[in-house]
């Protein structure tokens, strides 16, 4: 990928950022542009990964961000955060077989301390990445990282940020970077990166936003109660006998879909938490592979299909309109088998309110805390919303 074209295109922003500011210097700016270069190592978390001779590689950001300035009740609450989109490019420098993912995503820095002109965030990214080089048995690349050329684009990073003037900082972040389909494709190890990242970021007009003294508000608490369908579908490969007869990672496409309820308690502005009920059609579940003459095969499992019923206690942290849900769930009837995914699992989603009844949401599905088993996309209506008094 060139990069001329990338460093031009900030250019130009800046550019043209600065003119208008002096041009008009009564009208207040909170956008921020940030650019950041990194360079690190690809974990080598399996076999395929271990041999790479060298595990370099180089990243290359650039956001745009806007400085919450406390006009909206939740930017308070959560200390004036930096929110916005960014672009990210990936380039494995001697591993070009990997490909050349670049990601585009969302971005939320929060503040935790400031000492005097010295500044330490931290960041949650995500999004989408293109351009990855999956595994192929046909093509004899044999990399397990990812099975398709699109991917999830998780970012985690923590850093610190000096003001160098009116207009610049500068900073170094430690990041972790993780790309992952969520089992839509196997196979599906994941890619992870961690590396130092040194980044220089623009203020067109430099917001310091400060705590009100005012009297603080009363915030009204509620219980809601909750219905939501969902669907999904993931990607799942034999595991049985006569395994060496077949593809490495042959096997079937599976959909998942179903209902939930959830009664939530909100007992403060931001957190709440509750309990769930779900009813989940899998149609691995309800499906077995068997080969026979080098050839595989599916089979019904059950002379009807077994829906799989859960109970689910979620954790719900709120930012306006959009809530993060953290949830742990079992599956109370579920009939295991060899190689089958464990009655535990776990969760996490966002969830977004279109209107104060209506909500979309999306999330992973997961268990042994780590391993990936399917990406639900959920629409949901809130039948109760009773205040607390």
């Amino acid at each position: 990928m060139n990069f001329r074209y990338l460093y031009l295109l900030v250019f130009v922003s800046l550019s043209s950022i600065y003119y208008s500011q002096k041009i008009d210097s009564l009208q207040h700016s909170s956008f921020v542009l940030t650019g950041g270069a990194e360079y690190g190592k690809v974990l080598a978390t399996n076999i395929h990964l271990k041999i790479l001779e060298n595990k370099n590689y180089v990243g290359y950001s650039f956001q745009f961000l806007k400085q919450a300035t406390g006009k909206k009740e939740w930017e308070r609450q959560y200390n004036f955060p930096q929110y916005g989109i960014g672009f990210f490019a990936f380039d494995f420098l001697e591993n070009k077989q990997m490909g050349s993912p670049f990601a585009v995503y969302g971005i939320y820095n929060a503040k935790l301390r400031q000492w005097g002109k010295l500044k330490w965030y931290h960041n949650i990214d995500f999004g989408i990445s293109f351009n990855s080089n999956p595994f192929n048995n046909d093509t004899q690349y044999y990399n397990t990282s990812v099975g398709s050329k699109t991917n999830m684009f998780i970012s985690l990073g923590t850093g610190l940020y000096y003001e160098l003037g009116r207009y610049f900082d500068i900073g170094l972040n430690l990041k972790f970077n993780h790309l992952s389909n969520g089992s839509l494709k196997i196979p599906n190890k994941g890619l992870n990166t961690v590396a130092p990242q040194l980044s220089i970021v623009y203020y067109p007009e430099r917001i310091n936003p400060k705590l009100s003294d005012t009297i603080p508000i009363i915030h009204k608490k509620y219980n809601t109660l909750e219905f939501s369908v969902f669907g999904g579908k993931k990607d799942s490969f034999y595991r049985g006998d006569k395994r060496d007869d077949l593809k490495l990672y042959e096997g079937y496409d599976y959909s998942i879909y179903g209902a939930e309820a959830f009664y939530m308690r909100q007992y403060s502005p931001k957190s709440a938490y509750g309990l769930g009920v779900g009813v989940t059609m899998d149609e691995q579940y309800n499906h077995t592979m068997y080969v026979s003459d080098s050839t595989l095969y599916q089979k019904k499992r059950f002379s009807n299909n077994q829906p799989l019923v859960s109970i689910i206690p979620t954790y719900r942290l709120m930012m306006d309109r959009l809530y993060i849900n953290i949830g742990a769930g079992y599956y109370v009837f579920k009939k295991s088998r060899k190689y089958d995914s464990p009655a535990f699992f776990q969760r996490i989603g966002l969830q977004y309110q279109i209107t104060d009844r209506f909500f979309a949401a999306f999330g992973i599905n997961a268990y042994d805390m780590h391993i990936a088993n399917y990406l639900e996309w959920k629409l949901g209506y809130t039948f109760h919303k009773k205040e607390r008094k």
